[in-house]
């Protein structure tokens, strides 16, 4: 473990923390201590591989993440971005919605969406939809079934997230891929449940199972995309796509919030690590 401090003058304080073998709770508090004192703080550690590849900076031969003290963005000027684009978003596309519905229903019987209950800012519920990419199965096998494999997932047994590739449609598939599935949850940026960017809304059972570390990642609105979309999708352990979700809130800023917007697009028309 490395965590030593080197101060220099006229800059604040350099903190480094490798997270190996340490509980991420420890993590996590002494960020929230030393970011509030004013000083830099970089993390290594396999809890970060996956960010590390994609923001890390390399110090002496090893990846490290920077956390540097921030004023929080204003709410206000995000919300109203997220109004106007996923307001002129939710226009412009939808022929497309149209398309894809119309593709849905064909596919497989059952309802052109799938809704459910998931967990937002300060573990608020609200409703949102998917244009549906699996066939239908009885609610109460399809609750059961996901929560066993998000269990499987939690316990590290799998890599990234568990899908049963059996049910999923053709079309399915292909909106699972680019992504185009989530496009409804437009609406519930429009509406304020969400935020275009942010950490993904979660299902309770889900938020029930993750560390009490994560908790943390409820403290802003869930977003239509995410560091954790961008830098790792389906193919990370779970703890560190929520240690993703984590430093995001740490993070954030509206410049940081463009560029992921714009990580996404070309996530999504190059299909990468959707399941």
């Amino acid at each position: 473990m490395l965590d030593s401090m080197v101060a220099a003058h006229g800059r604040a304080a350099e903190i480094f923390v490798d997270a190996d073998g340490l509980d991420p709770e420890a993590v996590w508090t002494r960020v929230e201590t030393e970011l509030a004192a004013g000083h830099r703080v970089w993390l290594t550690g396999a809890l970060f591989a996956h960010l590390s590849a994609r923001v890390g900076i390399e110090r002496d031969g090893q990846k490290w993440i920077l956390l540097a003290p921030r004023a929080e963005p204003h709410e206000w000027v995000g919300r109203v971005r997220d109004l106007v684009l996923s307001g002129a978003a939710l226009i412009a596309l939808a022929p497309l919605f149209a398309l894809l519905a119309l593709l849905v229903k064909r596919s497989s019987p059952g309802p052109v969406f799938y809704a459910t209950t998931v967990v937002g800012k300060g573990r608020r519920n609200f409703v949102w939809r998917k244009f549906r990419s699996m066939r239908v199965i009885s609610q109460t096998d399809d609750e059961s079934a996901r929560r066993e494999q998000f269990r499987a997932f939690a316990r590290g047994q799998y890599q990234g997230k568990v899908i049963d590739a059996t049910r999923v449609t053709p079309i399915g598939a292909f909106l699972r891929k680019y992504s185009l599935d989530e496009l409804p949850q437009l609406w519930n940026v429009f509406k304020g449940d969400m935020a275009l960017v942010g950490p993904r809304p979660c299902l309770p059972y889900e938020a029930e199972m993750f560390p009490a570390w994560a908790a943390r990642r409820f403290r802003v609105r869930p977003g239509l995309t995410g560091v954790w979309q961008v830098a790792g999708r389906a193919r990370v352990p779970l703890a560190e796509g929520l240690a993703m979700d984590v430093y995001y809130c740490f993070a954030r800023s509206f410049g940081g919030d463009l560029k992921l917007m714009l990580e996404t697009v070309r996530v999504m028309l190059r299909g990468e690590g959707g399941k």
